[in-house]
């Protein structure tokens, strides 16, 4: 068997791995705090987001149920831009028109699927930044 054809398999492999455990360290240590009176529901949503993407997360939440999202990123990456859509598309947050804030708190009379949306806002210094970085998505349930 050709061992040298398996490094650069294994090389990729540990990146990719490396890369995600960064981003899952990332939500641990620096987001998490930000769902206080929150109980986290346990999950690391990550994701290493470059300036030209947008990526979308579908989650169900249920009705009677008080809750938090956090979407943070790494603090040398432009601003996040998400909104929250339910499933027929109708907007029921978008942070840009509370000064990018980075939770949002609701509660929904019935149960429902959520689709949160993020992106980068783009600025003319974007040169000055990171191109792609960690993006994390936390939910967390009110105490």
């Amino acid at each position: 068997m050709k061992y040298y054809l398996l490094f650069p398999f294994f090389a990729l492999l540990f990146s990719l791995n490396f890369g995600f455990s960064q981003c899952r360290d990332f939500a641990k240590e620096q987001c998490k705090p930000k769902l206080a009176g929150y109980l986290h529901d346990g999950n690391y949503n990550g994701v290493v987001l470059h300036q030209e993407e947008e990526v979308e997360l579908h989650k169900a939440f249920f009705s009677g149920q008080k809750y938090r999202i956090v979407v943070a990123g790494e603090n040398n990456l432009p601003t996040i831009h998400f909104r929250i859509t339910d499933s027929d598309l109708n907007l029921i947050f978008d942070n840009e028109e509370s000064n990018f804030s980075d939770y949002f708190d609701f509660e929904l009379d019935e149960a429902k699927t959520l689709i949160i949306s993020l992106d980068f806002i783009r600025k003319e210094d974007a040169q000055l930044q990171s191109e792609s970085g960690c993006v994390s998505i936390l939910f967390g349930l009110k105490l």
